[in-house]
């Protein structure tokens, strides 16, 4: 009997403590977001270096499964994948993610540049998905759909 009231201790005290972890986890803000670098590596890839400045109050986590599709007015125009990337805990930091770009089938060299040069954010968006990995296995899917991509530009 007194072992059994232990664990229901022990199991009441642990949903405490994740419970308080979950509320941090929901205060993290994405504080900056900038494009350094994009290099290409063929006629129909990139590769990109973004600077994400992240407000972490939380413990550390890790960020695994990058993958985003940008769309021009609703028609897919490339597809991101990104490497893991280790998310300090309880602190304010700007990480560089590499990340790769892939022009979408049916996407031509030409389309990209007619598209840079009559570029306008207002006709982007992003549907972005990661996962976010806390002590190896436990984790949660972060998904985001029609992300405007102008919320990722500095004015």
């Amino acid at each position: 009997m007194k072992k059994a009231i232990k664990i229901s201790l022990l199991l009441l005290l642990a949903a405490f403590v994740l419970t308080g972890c979950v509320s941090k986890y929901k205060k993290i803000k994405v504080s900056s977001f900038e494009v350094e670098s994009v290099v290409p590596s063929s006629l129909r890839s990139a590769n990109v270096v973004v600077a994400v400045g992240i407000n972490n109050p939380a413990p550390a986590f890790q960020l695994r499964d990058i993958e985003a599709t940008v769309k021009q007015n609703g028609n897919v125009m490339g597809l991101v994948t990104g490497e893991p990337v280790s998310v300090d805990g309880k602190c304010e930091r700007v990480y560089r993610i590499p990340l790769q770009a892939q022009l979408a089938e049916g996407v031509g060299i030409m389309q990209l540049l007619a598209t840079y040069k009559s570029f306008n954010p207002e006709e982007f968006t992003i549907d972005l998905h990661a996962r976010a990995n806390v002590a190896g296995k436990i984790g949660k899917d972060i998904d985001y759909k029609d992300v405007p991509l102008s919320k990722f530009i500095k004015e």
